[in-house]
């Protein structure tokens, strides 16, 4: 199930298969204090998919959007950001069905830096396990 280092070194979705909650076009909350509040969802970093098939995210992976909702500085630009809830269900590796309240993302650059300087709310272990400085910053991992 593990999947190696190198290959989920940058821009990978998760260390483990997560089921995907969030589609492009969905519009999540952004939960840190860089000044954005929604976003849109344009793509998905490192997700080979089919032909006319929509793709999707889960916690840990990075997203392209744009900024809908918020400060003035940040609107109308194309943002990279990382998943850290989502709202459906998914199955852990040790049997556990996680699930959060809200979909919900965290600006970064594409290195993977935060914008922001903490993080509002809990935040997925598998968004934690691919993004150790998302770790560092939130309040806490579920």
């Amino acid at each position: 199930m593990k999947i190696n280092r190198r290959v989920r070194n940058k821009f990978s979705k998760s260390k483990y298969k997560v089921t995907c909650g969030i589609f492009i076009l969905s519009k999540i909350k952004c939960t840190d204090n860089s000044g954005a509040k929604k976003m849109i969802v344009f793509g998905v970093f490192k997700s080979g998919s089919r032909l006319n098939r929509i793709r999707g995210a889960c916690p840990g992976s990075m997203i392209v959007g744009s900024v809908k909702k918020g400060k003035q500085s940040l609107r109308k630009q194309i943002l990279s950001a990382i998943i850290v809830r989502q709202k459906k269900p998914w199955r852990r590796f040790e049997g556990d069905v996680v699930s959060f309240e809200d979909n919900s993302c965290i600006l970064t650059t594409l290195k993977g830096d935060l914008k922001g300087t903490n993080i509002s709310g809990p935040v997925a272990r598998e968004s934690a396990w691919v993004w150790p400085r998302i770790s560092i910053a939130a309040q806490g991992v579920l």
